[in-house]
């Protein structure tokens, strides 16, 4: 019985550790009460397209991210983000689901310390046409920028990004179970 009591408090305090950001009864919207929204390189004259929204079918709901990525006129992403407000520290980092075109897509965050558009902290992950599970720790963010510090805390993160950038190509990527631990 003692042993079933220990179980029983380690899983549930590692339950609350875990924190689940898509609001799945209003998708438009994360656990925050922020709106998820596409952004391309056209807000600074780059020439990409694409479009996001939340797919639903009888077996899946994710998100999905599709278009054409393209470097001319100094351009060369599209993704969809949403402000978050995180205010436990002890949060480590983000995990999420994904399948894609097979190639290379990143996480952008961005925090107190990024007050420049092209700031942010970042890590890639690969896709296959398969769902695969990708965990990345907050200290293995890499940062766009010299000045910014190399460590963050999760109190310190005011968006979340999942970015399709750096080469022509036609991206699509769909991402559900987006939560923090």
């Amino acid at each position: 019985m003692k042993k079933l009591i220990l179980l029983f408090f380690l899983f549930f305090n590692m339950e609350l550790k875990s924190m689940q950001i898509i609001n799945y009864d209003n998708p438009n919207k994360n656990i925050f009460d922020q709106s998820w929204e596409l952004i391309t390189d056209q807000v600074m004259g780059g020439k990409s397209e694409g479009s996001f929204g939340f797919v639903e079918n009888s077996e899946e709901r994710f998100y999905r991210l599709k278009g054409t990525v393209s470097t001319k006129n100094n351009g060369g992403f599209i993704q969809f983000r949403s402000k978050v407000n995180l205010d436990k520290s002890d949060i480590q980092g983000i995990k999420f689901k994904v399948r894609g075109s097979g190639d290379k897509y990143f996480v952008h965050v961005r925090t107190l310390f990024t007050f420049l558009p092209w700031q942010f902290y970042s890590a890639s992950f690969d896709t296959t046409k398969y769902w695969n599970e990708i965990s990345i720790d907050f200290k293995n963010l890499e940062k766009s920028h010299l000045f910014q510090p190399a460590e963050i805390s999760a109190t310190d993160i005011k968006s979340i990004g999942f970015v399709a950038y750096g080469k022509d190509f036609e991206a699509k990527l769909d991402v559900y179970d987006v939560e923090f631990y």
